[in-house]
Order: structure tokens, then sequence, then C-alpha cells
């Protein structure tokens, strides 16, 4: 069979086509039916492949009909006699078969192999272009990961769903899953990728044909939603179950999320840039301060906002102008009632008026300021030290907290010893506090930085002991000299039997490693009482003392005013 004027026409017809608008079923039909071709189809496979899939309709993006693992181009539902094969590569690996299905009655040695196989080349050509094109498309406002759209289309969306709606109408969500980075320091990157893709696609099906949904990137997501659907939609992103998921418990994982909310006002009109930017305010501010898995921004959120910056920008001076204050919380030998110790904690004295520490640490923590201000209430307790030195008074050892945001900072550690250095002191008049870390690359760091300062002769304790997941391998790998048992065991003490059991066992391991401990929190003689029956003689907290200034702190340890616990 040669080229027929009639094929010449069809293919100019279906190339003009190809060139102008989307390749269809029928565009074929005129070609297929000329060459007695019944179906057209690859053998392409996608896998579990669904992102090129339209996740409201579940329909392929690609210009083919899914059907048993084929990627049907053309079908006309006629019986067919036999078919050919075609294959064809890509960078010399085989990329894809390709099927002509012929009408019953054709004889194979009857085609000319010149005209099937150009039209096959021709089809195959055109059909990729046209999936390239349509994936291209797809890929321009879809996220990358999940397929789901992106933040461009979302907007686009948001912006044509306002010519028929009021704006007051929705509300705009910013969403942050909760403890994500779990997932991928637990089960893998791999895992993480996986819990997205599923958390994105059960989350999308939620929504309604008017709202919109998309990826920011991440472990982030964007929503407007109708406001009367707000509580079906806020109950399902407060708890979404990832299945499948390896290395995860029972191979499955809870997850939820912080939530910022922009709600118009009645007098308000903003564009959804303005709007993503309030509710990025909200989920920051709920996350990081209030601790509210869902926060509306409201104007008490605007004065916090302005608060945080007020805060940012008077900083600088702040430490400049020693704003900063260290108030000292006594240790107490409770067998003797001798003051053996202070913990410095941090008071901001701006404009004549104390700022609490859980009003500007938060700020200052979303702006890698705390090694900033450890490092500055480090070097107020040290000026503390060397003037009561200078006064002939002879000063416990104090206690200053570091953050683990320092474990990052290149030569932290000698930053800590030049403090030293530059007040005239000597290693044994301060005691450095750590936490216990939560992540592997932390706990390294926090080893080496221990074994600096100690080889320097500084003492090391353990802040908040038994509230990390690491602590005894803590104690194996860390040498501390001292143990701080955290408050949530010592206010338990003496009414739970559990927490005077883990009291007891931390007490008797810390001894037989020759490391002295001390209770945080003590507030009655009757927990003093037990916790050196359990063999814990130092305490801190209200029983002795609540934390004070540098005057009164000169007249404790001029006085010494404590008095042993006694029967």
């Amino acid at each position: 069979m040669a080229f027929s004027q009639r094929l010449i026409e069809n293919i100019k017809t279906l190339l003009h086509s190809a060139a102008m608008e989307n390749l269809n079923h029928d565009l074929y039909r005129a070609i297929c039916e000329e060459l007695h071709v019944v179906k057209m189809y690859y053998e392409m496979d996608l896998g579990d492949e669904d992102r090129y899939r339209n996740h409201r309709t579940g329909e392929l993006v690609i210009a083919a009909k899914e059907v048993d693992k084929q990627l049907v181009l053309f079908d006309s539902g006629k019986k067919s006699g036999f078919s050919r094969q075609y294959r064809y590569y890509y960078e010399g690996y085989e990329y894809v078969h390709a099927y002509i299905e012929f009408e019953e009655g054709v004889k194979e040695e009857e085609l000319d192999d010149s005209v099937y196989d150009l039209c096959a080349d021709l089809v195959y050509i055109l059909a990729s272009r046209e999936n390239l094109r349509r994936m291209l498309d797809f890929a321009e406002t879809s996220d990358v990961l999940t397929g789901i759209p992106n933040l461009a289309y979302c907007q686009k969306k948001y912006d044509k769903m306002l010519q028929n709606a009021d704006p007051h109408d929705f509300l705009l969500l910013r969403i942050n899953l909760r403890n994500f980075k779990y997932i991928n320091e637990v089960a893998g990157a791999g895992a993480g990728d996986e819990a997205i893709i599923q958390y994105s696609r059960k989350l999308f099906r939620t929504i309604e044909d008017d709202e919109g949904l998309c990826r920011l990137g991440g472990d982030n997501f964007v929503a407007f939603i109708h406001k009367e659907n707000s509580k079906k939609f806020l109950k399902k992103v407060s708890s979404i179950t990832i299945n499948k998921l390896k290395a995860a418990p029972n191979n499955q994982f809870e997850i939820g999320a912080w939530v910022g909310i922009s709600s118009l006002a009645d007098d308000e009109e903003k564009n959804f840039l303005e709007r993503l930017n309030d509710a990025n305010v909200a989920c920051g501010i709920g996350k990081s301060r209030l601790k509210q898995d869902v926060v509306f921004y409201g104007d008490n959120l605007k004065e916090m906002v302005m608060q945080g910056r007020d805060i940012i920008a008077a900083f600088p001076a702040a430490v400049k102008g020693h704003e900063f204050k260290p108030f000292f919380q006594p240790k107490v030998d409770m067998r003797t009632g001798e003051l053996v110790g202070f913990e410095a904690l941090c008071r901001w004295l701006h404009d004549g008026h104390f700022i609490l520490p859980d009003q500007f640490v938060p700020i200052l923590d979303r702006e890698g300021l705390i090694p900033d201000l450890d490092l500055t209430i480090f070097n107020e307790t040290c000026r503390a030290i060397r003037s009561w030195k200078d006064m002939g008074l002879n000063p416990p050892r104090i206690s200053s907290n570091f953050s683990r945001k320092n474990l990052f900072v290149p030569r932290f550690e000698n930053k800590i010893l030049r403090v030293l250095e530059d007040n005239g002191l000597e290693a044994e008049d301060v005691e450095i506090e750590i936490t216990e870390s939560t992540k592997d690359i932390e706990y390294d760091r926090l080893i080496d930085f221990v074994k600096n300062l100690k080889e320097k002769g500084l003492f090391i304790s353990i802040d908040d002991f038994g509230t990390g997941y690491s602590s005894l391998s803590l104690l194996h790998n860390i040498e501390a000299d001292i143990i701080k048992i955290d408050k949530s065991f010592t206010d338990m003490v003496t009414e739970d039997r559990k927490s005077a059991v883990l009291i007891e066992s931390v007490i008797t391991i810390a001894r037989k490693l020759d490391m002295q401990t001390i209770a945080e929190g003590v507030e009655t003689k009757e927990q003093g009482k037990m916790l050196m029956e359990m063999g814990c003689n130092f305490a801190q907290g209200f029983y002795y003392s609540k934390p004070v200034d540098y005057q009164d702190a000169t007249e404790l340890i001029k006085k010494n005013p404590f008095k042993p616990i006694t029967d």
C-alpha cells in the first residue's frame, strides 16, 4: 500500500491540528481508518506514579486513556486481527513499546512497511510532543513531588473565585505539619516524601470545587475554604493517618498541624498575598509563642508582631547597655543549710520595667539571637562574680545556661573561655548548664562541646535531666559533674510512686558515676526530706528563694540565712 492522496491529506490535517490544538481520539480516526487500524496504544509502566494525574478526576494528564495499564491513543472498538510492535529508545535505553492493531481480514504481507513505519513514528513524535506540552503545563501549576496545585495556581484560582464570590466568605489558611522532622529523622527522607504525598492527597480530597489547596514546599500548605466548611476542614487537618510507612510504629503515623488563619474583618480588603502573610504570621506565632494549634490573625497578633519587631530592633542596644540582667536562684545543701551555688536566670530591664523571658526569648530564638543572649548573660554573671570577689566576698560557684543553639556556633567554647579570661575568673568559679539533645547530630556535637570545656577545668551540669530521649546514653558519653533533676519529677516525688522510683534510680546511678545531683523546683519541706532520704542533698526552688537580683544575692552570700531541713 503506497501513500494515497487521501492519506497525505489526513496526515497534513493531523500535523496542523497537533501544531494548533490538543490532540484527541478523533484526530487519529481518519488516518487509522485509511490504514485499516482499529487500535493504537503504548505499553509504558507508570508503576504507582500518580504525579501526572488529576487528583479530582483521577485521569492522567497525558494525552492517552489508561486502560488495563495500556495508554490508548485510539480505539475504534472493532475486533482486531493481528498487531505490530514498535520499540522506541531514549539515550540508548528501551523506553516504550507502541502497538498498532489491524482490523480482521487484513493480511500482513499486503502491508507496505514504509508507510506504516512512517505513520507509527509520526504518531509517536506527535503524541510525545503533546504529552510534553501537557506535562509542562501541569508542572507550571503543580507541585513537583505531590502533583497537587502549587502556589501560583492556587492564587489564580482564588482571584478567579472572587469574580463571583465575596472574599469575606472565605478563610485563607497557612498549614505547617507538626513534628514532621521526626519522620525524616526516624524513617528517612524517602519515608518523609511518601508521607507528604499521602498527606497532600488526603487533604486535597476534603476541599470543594470552588476552594483551593496547594503545597508551598517542605511540610507547608496553603488553603482557602468556605467559612461554613472550616470546622470539618480543621478537624481533618488536626489528624491525618499516613499508612504503609516503613520504619514507623505499626507502619503508620498520625500527622497534626499548626494552622494560621486569615479571616477578613467586615471593612478589610486584602489581596491573596496580603492574606497569606497574615496567615503566615498567625501560624508562626501559634507555633513558637502561643503553642496553639489554630490561631486567627487579628489585632492582638498585630500587637505581638509589632512587639516582636521592637524587641529585635532594641536587642543590640540592650546588650551594649547591659539591660539583660542575671537573677540568681540559690542552690542549698539541705542537710546543713549551706549556700552552695546560684543559677543565673535571664531578666531584661528595659525602660524601667522588667520583660519576662517568655516575652522575648521565643522572638530572639526565631531570629537566631539566642547564642548572643546566652553569652551576654554569662558575661553579666561573670561581671557579678568579679564584683563580689573584689568586695572580698567568696561567692559560691554560679551556673549559667547555654541553649543547644550554641552548639553550631563556630568555636563557641573559645567564646566562653574568653569571657572568663576577660573578667579575671578561674574555671572553678562557674558552671555550664546544658540540656539534653533531641537530635543525633546535636548529640555528637554536644559530646565534643562538653569534652572541650572539661579539658579546661569547667564544671558541667545536665539541666532538666529525664525529659530528653537520651538520658542514660548522655550519662555514658558525657563526663558531667552534676545532674539536675527536672522540676516535673520533683513536683510528684511525694505523690507519685513512679516519679519517686525514677528519681531514686537517677540518684543511685549518679552516685555510682561520681556525679552530684540537685533537685530543681523544691517547694516544700516534705519534698526536701524525701529527696534527702533518697540520697539527693542539694536543692533549688521556692522553698529557699525565688531568683533575686544582684543586691539581694550579695546579702545572701554575706549572711547565708538558710537552715537545714530537719525533722
